[in-house]
């Protein structure tokens, strides 16, 4: 390790620490995205109560698999920065019967 500072290492880190700290800007769609995101927590939330309260069945196990994929599909693509593709979203929600956020483009 070097006793003397090297000045570009700090630089370095100094920017590396600013883009992390920083809020990324989200577009409309993706704060939708997220908002839906949010509203699937909520309902797992619900159904895992319920679970805890004696009413674990079948179909409640995988209504909660269904939705934690979902989750997990959301929250991952955004965390990434990519671009989920409205139709794409539609077809996933459809399949786990949650309902799609009419301001939702596509």
């Amino acid at each position: 390790m070097d006793a003397i500072p090297n000045g570009n290492a700090e630089q370095k880190f100094q920017e590396m620490m600013t883009k992390l700290l920083t809020t990324p800007a989200w577009t409309e769609k993706q704060q939708i995205e997220l908002e839906m995101a949010r509203d699937i927590s909520v309902e797992m939330l619900r159904i895992a109560e319920l679970m805890r309260d004696g009413a674990v069945d079948m179909e409640t196990c995988l209504t909660m698999l269904k939705y934690a994929k979902v989750l997990d599909f959301v929250m991952t693509t955004l965390a990434s920065r990519r671009d989920i593709k409205p139709q794409t979203l539609r077809v996933i929600f459809k399949l786990a019967g949650l309902k799609v956020d009419e301001e939702y483009p596509g």
